[in-house]
């Protein structure tokens, strides 16, 4: 799916959250990796790590036409305080904008620094006590990604600490927005959107919110509402690689392969360079059948990014799509070799032999998929034809697998 993923998203406090990641769980027969985190549910025809959605209103206006401008955010969104100043700013305002400023580069200790000095200027200020915990979040490197990370004990904190802070300013759109984050990484769909939800309602023009909104109700098997969110993030950040990727994510498991190619080639425009981008673009090339146009930009993922098994894997199936079984196959065993834990390249390299007429090797690989996840029914109905394949003598081209990442 896109996508996802991890790698390639940004992981400062103010870092998109990545769809790819929430959404996964693949089903026999479909194609491969497309964002590269956890585990996607795709239709046969859509690439693994990508996420699935539905089919609403006009989108593909949105990937012909530049969407219409987003109307500046509003003071509450520009920052938690009540409006900007006109005047000469305040010491506390100097030092909060200083801080801003700090943990936009990663300057952690400074940020934290100015944050505290804030503080003492204007104790309570809530853009303060916000920005220190999003100084805490940044230090976990954690991805902002959906389950990325369940009951984790600093994260269970921070939204804990976020809380207490709304108790006090129920209105403070940034911190329903960081909570609505952080209580994805942690899989909590449902209160996740009750946070963005009324992150909504206060007339938010982030188009992160939409965006986590569309994660969450994909997350929580509401496709077409988590398309619409999509839609709505792109209106609102046409210049964001990151709304298009999303948007191209759901679109493709939707199985609207041509919009879902269109919204990522914007995307790659936008960030060019991106491994992540590449890649979900030529999973999307290949869950339309044409390895050739996906061969280009998936070398371009692994030369970018070459420690990524799930770009790897998205390759090794690439090649195996042109009939080069021998490059499929040595692929999937750099893939594996990266993460001996990912099931898909296990299942696609298992296929790969079985293709090559290696069967002892091409069940030793799919008995490995099965025992790294003994619910995945994508080994078994590999494991049944391979039984047939052996039973006729003769080997049949196998569909490679989505990855079911962790």
């Amino acid at each position: 799916m896109s996508g996802s993923a991890v790698s390639g998203w940004r992981r400062r406090a103010g870092s998109h959250l990545g769809l790819c990641a929430a959404l996964l769980g693949a089903a026999p027969g479909a194609g491969l990796s497309a964002c590269s985190t956890p585990e996607p549910r795709s239709p046969s025809t859509a690439p693994a790590e990508a996420p699935q959605l539905p089919t609403p209103t006009q989108l593909s206006e949105l990937n012909e036409a530049p969407p219409a401008a987003a109307p500046a955010p509003s003071a509450n969104e520009r920052h938690p305080t009540a409006s900007a100043p006109a005047h000469e700013p305040s010491p506390a305002e100097a030092a909060l904008a200083q801080a801003d400023a700090a943990l936009a580069r990663d300057q952690l200790e400074l940020a934290q620094q100015h944050y505290e000095q804030t503080l003492k200027l204007e104790p309570q200020q809530p853009a303060a006590l916000l920005g220190l915990l999003r100084v805490r979040w940044t230090r976990l490197n954690l991805a902002l990604a959906y389950a990325e990370a369940p009951r984790h004990p600093e994260v269970e904190r921070l939204v804990r600490d976020v809380e207490a802070l709304l108790a006090r300013q129920p209105d403070l759109v940034p911190a329903l927005l960081e909570q609505g984050r952080w209580l994805l990484v942690l899989g909590e769909a449902e209160r996740a959107r009750t946070a963005l939800e009324r992150a909504e309602r206060l007339g938010s023009l982030d188009p992160e919110v939409p965006s986590a909104l569309g994660t969450a109700w994909l997350a929580s098997g509401d496709e077409e509402r988590a398309l619409r969110y999509f839609q709505r993030a792109v209106q609102l950040g046409p210049e964001q690689a990151e709304r298009w990727t999303n948007l191209g994510t759901a679109l493709m498991l939707r199985g609207r392969l041509s919009e879902a190619v269109r919204s990522y080639e914007r995307a790659l425009a936008l960030q060019p360079g991106d491994a992540r981008t590449a890649s979900d673009l030529g999973a999307a090339h290949l869950a339309n059948q044409r390895p050739d146009l996906a061969l280009p930009h998936l070398l371009e993922a692994t030369r970018l990014a070459p420690g990524r098994a799930t770009f790897l894997t998205n390759l090794g199936y690439a090649y195996q799509l042109q009939g080069q079984l021998e490059k499929a196959v040595e692929t999937q065993r750099r893939a594996v070799e990266l993460d001996p834990k990912l099931g898909s390249a296990w299942i696609n390299l298992g296929n790969a032999l079985a293709d090559l007429g290696r069967y002892e090797q091409a069940e030793a690989a799919l008995r490995q998929a099965e025992s790294l996840d003994p619910s995945d029914p994508r080994p078994k109905a590999s494991l049944r034809d391979l039984a047939e394949l052996r039973t006729r003598g003769k080997a049949q081209p196998s569909a490679p697998q989505q990855p079911r990442e962790r």
